[in-house]
């Protein structure tokens, strides 16, 4: 989906680190979805990548995918960041704060991010435990996947990649599928300056 180009079946092994196995079973799958096609000498072709954004937030979500805590930034989102900002633990920001530097839709009321390590995320950033009233989501992913192809914005924030942030707000609450369609369509008008 990040590669506007043509698959050769080794090189679709080597970028997604999984097992030459069951690279043939999804590339199997999305033929019979009609979201990829291969060429006469097998290499593989995704000609709608927007399809198969929406085919693939049927089967992930930030919420299902990943172990989630909520936390309260107590001085706010904007300290959040500054705190993020060069941070030495991995994580990427997703959700509104991270389509904002792509699609504004409405100012971020609350963060959702990934990181490898929630509790030294939320002690590094000065976060608390909520029960209720959560502005912070911390994910950690089940799959690495997350931190590929991430971008550093103006502030220093680490942010997903686009298609990531993309599916991301498929599945969250509330505004996020609105500002999912926004993101898309700015993926969509811009598709040279976030496709490799």
């Amino acid at each position: 989906m990040d590669y506007a180009k043509s698959w050769p079946i080794r090189e679709l092994i080597d970028a997604s680190g999984v097992s030459t196995g069951s690279v043939y079973r999804v590339i199997d799958f999305l033929e019979t979805e009609d979201l990829v096609t291969r060429s006469s000498s097998g290499a593989v072709t995704a000609p709608d990548w927007v399809a198969l954004l929406r085919r693939w937030s049927e089967d992930y979500g930030f919420v299902r995918n990943s172990h989630v805590t909520r936390w309260i930034a107590p001085r706010g989102l904007s300290s959040l960041v500054q705190r993020a900002s060069g941070s030495p633990t991995q994580y990427a920001a997703t959700g509104t704060l991270a389509a904002a530097n792509w699609a504004p839709y409405a100012p971020a009321r609350s963060a959702m991010i990934y990181t490898a390590d929630a509790g030294q995320a939320a002690q590094l950033w000065d976060l608390r435990p909520a029960d209720a009233g959560a502005n912070v989501m911390l994910a950690e992913p089940k799959t690495d996947v997350v931190f590929a192809r991430t971008l550093v914005d103006a502030s220093g924030l680490t942010i997903a990649a686009p298609s990531q942030v993309a599916v991301d707000l498929m599945t969250g609450p509330g505004r996020s599928p609105s500002e999912a369609e926004e993101l898309i369509e700015w993926m969509t008008l811009n598709e040279s300056s976030w496709r490799g």
